[in-house]
């Protein structure tokens, strides 16, 4: 899995959840403009790990945020953490290590921590065929 096709979840997931409200990727600024409304999205991190040599972690946190920090529904850090507990990407269910709700510059946040584990596949090795010996006897005939 790629961290685009993560992002792409996370859209798809929010927009699904919350249909009618606007969702966006954040912009550069913490603090959105006060004539924006919605909610964003923002890959904070994106790590890959070697476990050993055929095995790594993927690490991703994403901070999603309330744009209007003045009007925010009682239900939203719930409605929010059911949205991201579990994603689908494409076809395969990838559920949150971490969910955590927080104020930044008395700005609510919620932090969502994604940990997945590969391995490289190798390409697979020839086995080893069975030999079949046959005995023959030869007989030595005189011309």
């Amino acid at each position: 899995m790629t961290t685009n096709q993560l992002i792409i979840a996370i859209a798809n997931t929010l927009t699904q959840h919350f249909p009618n409200i606007p969702i966006s990727p954040a912009t550069g600024s913490t603090s959105p403009a006060p004539e924006i409304k919605g909610i964003s999205y923002r890959l904070q991190s994106a790590q890959l790990t070697r476990e050993r040599s055929d095995r790594f972690v993927q690490s991703h946190a994403f901070e999603i945020r309330w744009l209007d920090p003045n009007d925010i529904p009682e239900t939203l850090p719930d409605e929010l953490f059911e949205a991201l507990e579990t994603i689908d990407v494409e076809g395969t269910p990838y559920r949150a290590t971490e969910l955590r709700w927080e104020t930044e510059n008395d700005t609510p946040r919620m932090l969502v921590y994604y940990t997945m584990r590969t391995t490289k596949v190798s390409e697979p090795a020839a086995t080893m065929q069975q030999l079949e010996q046959r005995s023959t006897v030869l007989k030595a005939t005189r011309e």
